[in-house]
């Protein structure tokens, strides 16, 4: 059976004042409001936050409430804008199912492609520090790309999983073979990792660790059946959630399933990739973000050498990403890393996509000069930011019906790490 997966809750405080905008005092008199409706799952507090898990079916509604309607059968509550009671309103948040698409082919690791600049301090690899004007400072050693993927992944996975149900699948799977035949293409029909909320300890228990080598990190590039098992694990999700491909790989996609014999499954590129992908985005509505890693922008030679003849992966790529549906701007629309510093840039780029910072207010507020926001413990009170493109912290309506609002700079970021977010609604003279 399907496990439940996270849904993050944010819980509106609606402050109690009269519709003439006074407050109103709810500690005596018998004509005035009294209590706080409480919702399944949600605490008693007006600006409290509730993430989580299954929902209480214990419902309090108070007497005296104005303003205010349960619906008992499904445990929905509304508020009417018109009047200014007190109520806890539960806005759900997004929290998208990402799946890592991650290429463990022999690549990664061999010496004669498998090292990188991880740090780009050696650009023309003469094991001195580029920025060093006396030529004597040595340049930080070489490592795998394995390891810098393995490193990235432990960045994202600790820093987004508060935000994003996660899981992986390996191309080719720990059972691949470094051979010239079919043994070096499997792919697990299940993920490594399925889908699940706080998954990203899960996630580097079952990938290589940092320090594999050869030994362990080896096969062709089996990228189509990565994102074909990708799909299956996303399919079985219905949530409502929006649903992502994160694929990461540093070569051309061989191992394909319709190869006629092993020249065709290593040395032809396998275009049954960007079909995949792009039924994905267009019949599924899932997008593939497509991120190289060490893409040199060349054409390949015709060598019985396991990599698919007379491609430029570079164009390859390029390609993939367009027809994945979520492309970058300018020339290059794939996520073309260099080093390790550019992919964890890369990665972290594309999960702030993912993590969205609009917000969808119901009800809309009758006072909306008197909303207060804050996020992951930091307040930002009922003052908008003039603009949202990166120079200003906070948040700010985003049309002239004030029923969303969009989170800016520091706020943005803070959320889509905590997916904590408390707003309250006020009402003029509520002190």
């Amino acid at each position: 059976m399907k496990r439940a997966l996270f849904s993050s809750l944010v819980a509106v405080g609606l402050v109690g004042c009269g519709d003439d905008g006074k407050q109103v005092d709810t500690t005596g008199s018998s004509n005035t409001m009294t209590g706080i409706l409480t919702l399944p799952g949600t605490s008693t507090e007006p600006t409290s936050t509730s993430s989580a898990t299954e929902p209480s079916t214990t419902e309090t509604v108070p007497t005296g409430t104005q303003g205010q309607t349960t619906d008992s059968a499904t445990a929905s509550t509304t508020f009417d804008p018109n009047d200014c009671g007190e109520a806890v309103i539960d806005i759900p948040i997004v929290t998208p199912n990402v799946m890592l698409v991650l290429d463990k082919s022999g690549s990664m690791v061999t010496p004669d492609k498998g090292y990188w600049d991880h740090d780009g301090d050696d650009a023309n690899n003469d094991m001195i520090k580029d920025d060093d004007p006396n030529m004597m400072e040595p340049a930080t050693p070489r490592i795998t790309r394995w390891k810098s993927l393995y490193s990235v992944v432990d960045f994202i996975t600790t820093t987004f999983e508060n935000s994003m149900n996660l899981g992986a699948v390996l191309f080719p799977s720990k059972m691949a073979a470094s051979a010239y035949n079919a043994t070096a293409c499997p792919v697990n029909m299940t993920p490594e990792v399925e889908i699940a909320p706080m998954n990203g300890q899960a996630i580097l228990n079952a990938i290589p660790g940092a320090d594999e080598t050869d030994m362990t990190i080896k096969g062709g590039t089996p990228a189509t059946k990565g994102v074909k098992a990708a799909l299956g694990e996303l399919g079985t999700i219905q949530d409502g959630q929006p649903q992502f491909i994160i694929l990461v790989t540093d070569g051309a996609a061989n191992c394909a399933e319709d190869a006629a014999n092993n020249a065709e499954l290593f040395e032809q590129y396998d275009d049954n990739l960007a079909a995949v992908v792009g039924d994905a985005f267009t019949n599924l509505n899932i997008p593939t973000y497509v991120v190289g890693i060490a893409i040199k922008d060349e054409t390949s030679a015709m060598t019985n050498d396991g990599n698919p003849d007379n491609t430029n992966t570079f164009q390859k790529l390029n390609e993939l990403a367009d027809t994945g549906g979520r492309p970058r701007a300018g020339d290059t629309k794939f996520y073309d890393t260099q080093n390790q510093v550019e992919l964890q840039m890369a990665l972290e780029e594309i999960s702030m996509q993912i993590l969205s910072c609009t917000i969808s207010l119901d009800p809309v507020p009758k006072y909306p000069d008197y909303v207060e926001v804050s996020v992951n413990g930091m307040a930002y009170g009922n003052t908008q930011v003039a603009n949202c493109d990166g120079s200003e912290d906070g948040w700010m309506f985003t049309s002239p019906d004030m029923n969303e609002i969009i989170l800016c700079g520091k706020a943005c970021a803070d959320f889509q790490m905590s997916g904590v977010l408390d707003a309250q609604y006020r009402c003029p003279n509520s002190g």
